[in-house]
């Protein structure tokens, strides 16, 4: 089950710690300790999956030429070993480590994916060094994150401890006269953001990979389960526990003694409370059954005759509703088990149904009809349905739904209606489970927008709060589970703002407890964005909405039927045939996608169809360059897709771009 782990701690020499060794040991590897002239050799420790060492994009030269011909390994062991050198205190701080643990749901390559993600958004994006390592343990897939505490410069490093800045670009000083100065590196809200950006991240990938459950960030006692919350043991502490269980003796160590005293405290509570365990499980599963409750059991006891016992009393709680009973599937013969949720969960829904269906009956927002029609009139390009969406949105209710195909124009319309709250006077802010969709919002629509978990945030320290002047736009309101959906829906109902939910129920489902979205809209109605724009003719699109429903066959039989899909009896077969189709119909001037699910068939199937371009000299050869793919070849012409985020170089993750120049050591690139 996925958890909660994003620890910090300091490198440094006061506590007679050592950057490099502490890099050799995470990166499994051997090094030479240049400091004390020795050589550190830990190339025979299990564990490590994967490894990378990361720059920012202004990351001087003399860095990238000190890495550029060695291994990950190789890169941080000379990186670290110039910055000892560099630190001449006793006490001299080298390096910030984060611990990270990683959803156990989510596969290596997803997890790499993840990371990769928030090292770009969160590391390389503050001018920092990224140095990390991938530890699968069973069960416990970790990052090791190793960064940088002083900024790069030309010619090394610069000062730990940077002037703050304000508004007008000079510093600012205390009531002392004297400059105001902070880490460098981040202090306690840098870190605060790091690690709510990481769960963020972690929620997102989740839930793209399908997986209901949700990492949260907040203590047992912040989310109102009565807990007593274990500590962490650690990889040094388990060992000595190991060989002293085989060497038949108490391994007397005061962290597993903290660690053994809380979960047996816990089990306490719950023999006296057993309905404790349906407030954990309701918090990530709507729907559970009896093997939930048994996995989470199983963290706080061993003895069969207590977890059988309890078992039965949790499931049998007053708090615990059966909403389907035990059955067997007739098609396969397996045993399908009943089927749980909780009473709590559903009068919370039923309360935010309750809210929902009287803010429906305000008419509170209402925009006049002039207003609608002069925005309308500088958007010449929206369809029907969507200057439809537009009136029902200024209609004047304090809560209304757009539900929106994905292709359908839904931020185009979205731009325009903020347009029209503007106009009336209103204040148009934003919100998304995730932060890359509300960035969107943003960017795209042109609304300000946050994470919902820092709108929860700043609201529970009293900043940016919601008035009766505030329409609140909250996105891909289909990925929100009920309690944050009850939590922003009560905040709109009491400070008597607006509150607009766009999405689509249909795609990517919660990843939390429940379907809010989809329980809000069918009580309080919705306009609808049905038509999809990025496909031209009718039976493509009614194929894109068959595979936004779930319908694959019925989609793939529409592409079958227009001889759109051909199939191969073996695999080398496809390919071939695929790039000869491809081959012969290439246009420069138009826009053609290969997808292929393993990375070994697209780095393939990229070779083969640049093979066919250099063939016909639409290309030339180029020169050698190293990517996150391992080296490849680029020449003017050709076309690139940019694997990660790079603020410094206005890039993200996704963006296209077309080589223009492409010499030894230089590419220079045109973002299509």
């Amino acid at each position: 089950m996925a958890i909660t782990h994003f620890t910090p701690q300091l490198i440094g020499r006061g506590d007679g710690r050592s950057a490099v060794l502490a890099a050799a040991y995470r990166h499994c590897a051997r090094m030479e300790f240049e400091a004390e002239g020795r050589t550190v050799d830990y190339s025979n420790k299990r564990g490590m999956i994967h490894e990378e060492f990361q720059v920012p994009a202004n990351a001087p030269a003399w860095l990238r030429t000190m890495i550029a011909d060695r291994s990950v390994a190789g890169a941080s062991e000379a990186f670290w070993n110039k910055v000892e050198a560099f630190e001449k205190r006793a006490d001299a701080q080298f390096a910030k480590e984060f611990i990270i643990a990683l959803p156990v749901e989510l596969t290596l390559e997803q997890n790499v994916a993840l990371m990769r993600q928030f090292v770009a958004e969160q590391v390389l994006s503050r001018g920092q060094v990224a140095d990390w390592v991938y530890h699968d343990e069973p069960g416990n897939p970790h990052v090791h994150l190793m960064t940088t505490l002083r900024p790069l410069t030309e010619d090394g490093f610069g000062p730990k401890r940077v002037a703050v800045v304000g508004e007008d670009g000079q510093p600012l000083r205390m009531k002392s006269g004297k400059i105001a100065y902070r880490l460098w590196a981040g202090e306690k809200q840098e870190f605060l953001e790091q690690r709510n950006g990481s769960l963020d991240l972690q929620n997102q990938h989740l839930a793209l990979h399908g997986h209901e459950i949700r990492v949260d960030g907040r203590s047992y006692a912040e989310r109102g389960i009565d807990v007593v919350p274990t500590t962490h043991i650690g990889v040094a502490a388990k060992a000595i526990q190991r060989r002293a269980e085989r060497e038949g003796r108490d391994p007397n160590l005061d962290r597993l003694r903290v660690f053994e005293e809380n979960r047996a405290e816990t089990l306490r509570r719950i023999q006296r409370r057993p309905e404790i365990v349906l407030d954990m499980i309701s918090r990530e599963k709507s729907v559970f059954d009896e093997r939930d409750v048994g996995k989470l059991l199983h963290r706080y006891l061993d003895d069969a005759a207590t977890f059988q016992h309890l078992m039965a009393r949790v499931l049998q709680s007053p708090d615990a509703l059966r909403l389907e009973g035990e059955s067997i599937d007739f098609a396969t013969g397996a045993r399908a088990p009943a089927k749980y949720t909780t009473r709590e969960l559903i009068r919370l829904e039923a309360e935010m149904a309750r809210r929902a269906v009287h803010l429906s009956g305000s008419t509170a927002f209402a925009v006049k009809a002039q207003v609608v029609a002069a925005v309308s009139a500088r958007h010449a390009n929206l369809s029907a349905e969507q200057r439809s969406a537009i009136d029902h949105l200024a209609s004047g209710t304090r809560i209304a739904a757009v539900v929106g195909r994905a292709g359908a124009g839904k931020t185009t319309m979205m731009r325009a209606a903020r347009e029209v709250w503007e106009a009336a006077g209103y204040r148009v802010v934003g919100g998304a489970l995730a932060g890359k969709a509300a960035e969107g919002l943003e960017k795209e629509a042109g609304i300000q927008s946050r994470t919902l978990a820092s709108w929860e945030l700043r609201w529970k320290r009293g900043r940016n709060g919601l008035n009766d002047r505030t329409v609140f736009v909250l996105d891909e309101a289909g990925m929100v589970a009920s309690r944050q959906m009850a939590l922003f829906i009560e905040t709109a109902s009491k400070a008597g703002a607006k509150i607009v939910l766009v999405g689509d129920p249909e795609q990517l489902q919660p990843i939390e407890a429940g379907a809010a979205f989809r329980a809000i809209v069918e009580r309080i109605g919705y306009a609808e964005l049905e038509t999809i724009y990025r496909q031209g003719q009718q039976w493509m699109r009614d194929a894109s909405l068959d595979l936004a429903r779930g319908r694959t066959a019925q989609a793939l039989s529409a592409y079958r039927d227009h001889g759109r899909l051909f199939g191969s009896e073996l695999k080398a077969q496809a390919i071939d045939n695929l790039i000869a189709d491809w081959n012969r119909d290439y246009d420069p001037s138009k826009s053609t996608l290969i997808l292929a699910h393993l990375r070994r068939d697209f780095r393939a199937l990229n070779e083969m169809a640049r093979a066919k371009l250099v063939e016909r000299g639409l290309v030339a050869q180029g020169h050698a360059f190293r990517t996150e793919d391992g080296q490849r070849r680029f020449a003017p012409g050709d076309q690139i897709v940019f694997l990660k985020n790079e603020g410094s170089l206005g890039v993200k993750n996704g963006m296209i771009g077309k080589v223009v120049e492409a010499e030894p050591n230089i590419t220079v690139v045109f973002l299509i």
